[in-house]
């Protein structure tokens, strides 16, 4: 990289500081670094939304798939668009009527105590490793800049995070993530005119691309795949069920939608970020597609290493200050995903898995608790993106490695059907569940989520895509939360 691409990258690094120091000026009480006072623009969350969802995984990982394949990935967002206008609907108004300050007050209410602090112990280790595995994929992209070896990148990457969520709570991150997810959104743009050469160019590869199938979107024969998730039905069906997971049970989602001033404000950004995923996720198609067109006669340095194909191009066929700008945009839909993930995890800690009794901790006393709190969290994500990296290896070893992005979203069913299954019952039944039958299934759907998304390395090769994982789990908690008597419980936020 030239010397005008490291100083576009420091100075969007600066600025992301800037924001996350600005935004902890105006930080009053522990109430803005948990909800931000529960005043933050809807577009803002909309734009929060977008940046958190489409993280490395996308900027790298989305790209990856076209190159090697076709456009059938952007079937899941048929499927998350259905369950996020469900979510924007029934639930995100609920949580604002019931004024939790995490997700999982809720499950107080509908279970018990015991719930809560299991659901929010399943969380934090769930969004863990998911975030684990996000912070790994940027670290692939960024040694390819760098020079320097994966874990190096995993460790900066993560303690540059760390260094602003903790001094601003929701309110840094919402507002960084909002630069961060516009950004991300011009670099790709750019990066999509620099490989068609402008508006001229989309046509040579348009007609090279759709002559050998590569723009195939929908994959109807067969309609459901059991061993992969290239069936329309199956894709869906994926999709629907993990943004029901995701945007129901994770509070890396959810926090930022509780930051509206009304429930109405966080079903719109919700369903918002639901309708924008579509040219999003298309633009991240044709950056692959175009890579590969670009890519139809080989050039003169190694590109065999397919997971890293997109920061290979951007380094060799960009000129500088672009090359910079896009790697400026890797680097937003890293952090983007990091800052949030500590945030929520540490909100999560201080509330509901070691929270004070009411009147023993002062405001200020709790704002440096979780500041401590979330300095922990972003030292255990990188810790996990880590071991997610020696996982990857194993799996890429032994020739049952996933798509990176499949190997994102599939990291993401480990603990999250069980929560779902949890969570289903404390929606859709009005009388309250048994505290005990609701651990016992959170316990049983995480343990089966775990078995999935580890049987391709035990047996070899991959029985059930991961796209059904969620679904199975969630199926077996939903079962057992329902049995056993109902009991009357109190919620404390």
């Amino acid at each position: 990289m030239s010397d005008f691409d490291y100083v576009v990258l420091a100075a969007y690094a600066a600025l992301v500081l800037w924001i996350g120091l600005y935004s902890a000026r105006k930080r009053t009480s522990s109430a803005d670094l948990l909800l931000g006072q529960r005043a933050v623009p809807g577009w803002a969350v909309l734009l929060s939304m977008v940046a958190t969802e489409l993280s490395a995984a996308t900027f790298i990982g989305v790209p990856v798939a076209a190159y090697s394949g076709n456009w059938s990935y952007l079937q899941l967002a048929f499927g998350s668009l259905l369950g996020k206008l469900v979510l924007a609907r029934m639930v995100i108004p609920l949580y604002h009527r019931l004024k939790v300050v995490t997700v999982y007050g809720f499950l107080e209410t509908s279970f018990g105590p015991a719930t809560r602090r299991a659901a929010s112990i399943a969380f934090a280790a769930g969004r863990m490793l998911a975030s684990g595995v996000r912070l790994f994929i940027a670290a692939l992209a960024f040694s390819v800049v760098s020079g320097q070896s994966v874990e190096v990148t995993i460790v900066a990457c993560g303690v540059l995070a760390t260094a602003y969520t903790r001094v601003g709570g929701i309110r840094s991150v919402i507002w960084t993530d909002a630069l961060q997810g516009a950004v991300f959104i011009f670099a790709a743009c750019a990066l999509v005119f620099a490989i068609s050469d402008g508006f001229t160019g989309f046509t040579p590869v348009l007609d090279w691309a759709t002559a050998r199938e590569k723009t195939n979107v929908f994959q109807w024969q067969p309609f459901f795949t059991l061993t992969t998730s290239l069936g329309f039905g199956t894709a869906v069906l994926g999709g629907f069920f993990l943004t029901l997971a995701t945007h129901a049970t994770d509070h890396d989602m959810v926090q930022r939608l509780l930051t509206t001033r009304t429930g109405r404000s966080g079903g719109l950004a919700l369903a918002g970020s639901g309708l924008l995923n579509f040219p999003i996720t298309l633009l991240f198609l044709f950056i692959g597609t175009g890579i590969a067109y670009q890519y139809a006669q080989a050039p003169s340095y190694d590109i065999s290493s397919t997971d890293q194909i997109m920061p290979l191009f951007a380094l060799h066929e960009l000129g500088p200050g672009l090359r910079g700008l896009v790697f400026a945009g890797l680097f937003a839909a890293a952090m983007s995903s990091l800052d949030s993930a500590i945030c929520a995890i540490a909100t999560t800690w201080v509330v509901d898995i070691a929270p004070k009794a009411p009147g023993v901790e002062q405001d200020h006393e709790l704002a440096a608790r979780l500041q401590r709190t979330s300095t922990l969290v972003g030292f255990a994500l990188i810790g996990s993106a880590l071991a997610m990296a020696l996982y990857h290896a194993q799996l890429k070893a032994e020739g049952t490695l996933p798509t990176l992005v499949e190997f994102a979203l599939s990291s993401m069913s480990i603990l999250y059907g069980g929560l779902l299954g949890i969570f289903a019952r404390g929606v859709l039944f009005k009388n309250p569940g048994h505290d005990r039958a609701a651990v016992a299934g959170l316990l049983v759907g995480s343990a089966v989520g775990l078995m999935l998304f580890l049987h391709p390395a035990i047996f070899g090769e991959t029985l059930i895509a991961w796209t059904y994982w969620i679904p199975i789990s969630a199926t077996c908690s939903f079962t057992i939360a329902c049995g056993g008597r109902s009991v009357t419980t109190t919620a404390t936020d």
